[in-house]
């Protein structure tokens, strides 16, 4: 039997051609023997559940941190209910705003009375001739209601403002003053003429009283004019 004679041929890659053909990643470096199935992973895991640290690198918190990370744009369901659950919580509180601000309402109509004063200046036989009051529309008179309550209401206009005027109020008062003061000057005469509320024969504000189920209660403010020994003009607006 001739001698024969076998050519051995061995290739060689280079670096670059390694590159090329060969699978470095996990897949192909980790060998099949040693890969567990999903199934088997999630028994690990249940087994390991209550061992496996809260925070840390190998912790229940690196495994939510990875997982949403893979998932990306990850919306957790129980955030979305527990948004909608405060929206529903802000309406109800909303809603019971309304009907509590509803109720409040109609309560303090129900306890409101309305103040109706007509205010009427006279002519009392200061001047003698009441054509020489002079400055009709210069703001020399004041109107005060007060209720104890609230704090006062101030009306501040001339005499022909209030004349034959109708002014309303509303209260929860029981009881509320009345005050009014107001002066003009007279030609030819050093001394104004003035207009004043009385208490019992001195000048001051005038006590009313409103009687139980009394929703209107109307004050007809009639004042004669009389003559005001060294008064100022304008006149103080605080009464004595």
């Amino acid at each position: 039997m001739a001698d024969e004679k076998i050519k051995l041929i061995k290739e060689f890659l280079t670096n670059q051609d390694a590159k090329n053909t060969i699978d470095r990643s996990f897949s192909e470096l980790i060998s099949k023997k040693n890969r567990i199935t999903i199934n088997e992973f999630f028994d690990y895991y249940n087994n390991l559940f209550y061992d496996i640290p809260q925070l840390g690198a190998l912790s229940h918190t690196e495994l939510i941190d990875r997982s949403i990370e893979y998932l990306g744009d990850y919306e957790d369901p129980r955030d979305k209910e527990i948004l909608n659950l405060n929206n529903e919580i802000d309406l109800l509180a909303q809603r019971i705003n309304e009907l509590e601000l509803d109720q409040f309402e109609n309560e303090f109509d129900d306890l409101t009375n309305t103040v109706l004063v007509t205010v009427l200046l006279k002519d009392g036989g200061w001047p003698n001739k009441f054509s020489r009051v002079k400055d009709l529309d210069r703001t020399t008179h004041r109107l005060i209601f007060d209720d104890y309550i609230n704090d006062p209401i101030y009306k501040d206009y001339s005499y022909n403002y209030f004349q034959n005027g109708s002014f309303t109020f509303k209260t929860t008062s029981p009881t509320f003053q009345i005050w009014y003061s107001g002066f003009n000057d007279v030609k030819n005469n050093q001394d104004p003429v003035a207009w004043r509320t009385s208490n019992g024969g001195t000048y001051g504000a005038k006590v009313y009283s409103i009687s139980e189920g009394e929703k209107t209660k109307t004050v007809n403010l009639t004042l004669t004019s009389a003559q005001a020994h060294n008064a100022s003009y304008p006149p103080s607006w605080t009464p004595q």
